[in-house]
């Protein structure tokens, strides 16, 4: 799912910013090896790279696509994209949490995740360089 010069975007409601990271944190054993995250088993795609993630959580939730994605990295490469992928600059409901993951090409096995603190949906992947 690797694949330069893509990024995917979820968009979602989450309780916190902690409950946020906790949802997109890799564990690792006592040898080092890597445990899935929650986003990445409960979306299943597993592992990803660290480095190539970016998190945003608001107090106030948000609708427009602008607003929302404008403090990401490359964001005014891929915000046009995101627009002409939903074809609208504002989504029909609020959101206050956004995931960001670089050089990654989501196949959407899933498109949505409910659990106990967080509702996130797969938006798309689209070019950003």
């Amino acid at each position: 799912m690797e694949f330069y010069g893509m990024v995917s975007v979820w968009f979602g409601v989450s309780e916190s910013f902690q409950n946020l990271e906790e949802y997109v944190d890799i564990g690792y054993t006592k040898d080092g090896d890597a445990i899935d995250s929650k986003f990445g088993t409960n979306f299943e795609f597993g592992y990803y790279d660290e480095d190539n993630i970016e998190i945003c959580f608001n107090e106030d939730p948000q609708n427009n696509i602008e607003d929302i994605l404008s403090d990401f990295s490359y964001s005014e490469q891929f915000i046009p994209r995101i627009k002409e992928l939903i074809n609208s600059e504002s989504l029909s409901h609020d959101i206050n949490s956004v995931i960001v993951l670089y050089n990654f090409k989501y196949s959407e096995v899933k498109s949505e995740d409910k659990s106990k603190n967080i509702e996130m949906k797969f938006i798309g992947t689209v070019p950003y360089e």
